[in-house]
């Protein structure tokens, strides 16, 4: 393997190491799993109210507080 082949080679993994973090850092996904979990809780938003509240007041009438 010659010298120009191992340079190749590495930029070849190169592009595809940024693919890969292109992939992961692009806002895209992350705005849409939140969207969609926004949706969700707006439909459960007065179940989970009381859930959270009986929760707070669980923990700080269990003496944990």
């Amino acid at each position: 393997m010659s010298l120009g082949e191992s340079g190749r080679h590495v930029a070849r993994a190169a592009n595809r190491a940024g693919g890969v973090r292109t992939l992961l850092t692009d806002p895209a996904l992350p705005v849409v799993v939140l969207g969609a979990a926004a949706i969700a809780t707006a439909f459960y938003a007065p179940m989970l109210t009381w859930a959270i509240t009986g929760g707070l007041a669980g923990y700080s009438l269990s003496g944990s507080v």
